[in-house]
C-alpha cells in the first residue's frame, strides 16, 4: 500500500507462514527486485506492506489447489496467471514501478 492505493502482489501457500512471511520481507529489504521492490524503491517510497493470512488448510494439496485459485480470481500484479509462477525480475520491477507511478 502506498497513500490509499492497495495492491495485491503476490499469493502463497505454506506450512509455516511467519517463517515464510519473514524470507520474503527479508528478500525484499535486500532490494534486488525481489516482487519488485528495489532499493531505491525501498528507500524513497512510504509503502506499507501487509501479510495476511487468507486460508488456513494443513492438507498440502488442498492448500496448493486454493493458492491456485486465489491466484486465478485475484490476479496478483507479481504473478505470471501460469499455474503460482511469478514474473521475471525485470516485469517485477516495471509492474512496482507502474503501480507506484499511477
Amino acid at each position: 500500500q502506498i497513500n490509499s492505493k492497495e495492491e495485491l502482489l503476490y499469493v502463497g501457500e505454506s506450512v509455516f507462514v511467519l517463517v515464510r512471511c519473514a524470507t520474503h520481507l527479508y528478500e525484499i529489504i535486500k532490494g534486488n527486485g525481489y516482487l519488485g521492490f528495489t532499493k531505491e524503491m525501498i528507500e524513497n517510497y512510504n509503502i506499507t506492506l501487509a501479510f495476511k493470512l487468507l486460508i488456513s488448510e494443513s492438507d498440502k494439496k488442498m492448500r496448493k489447489a486454493k493458492e491456485k485459485e486465489v491466484i486465478k480470481d485475484k490476479h496478483p500484479r507479481m504473478q505470471s496467471g501460469i499455474s503460482d509462477r511469478v514474473k521475471s525480475i525485470e516485469n517485477m520491477i516495471s509492474e512496482m514501478t507502474d503501480f507506484l507511478n499511477k
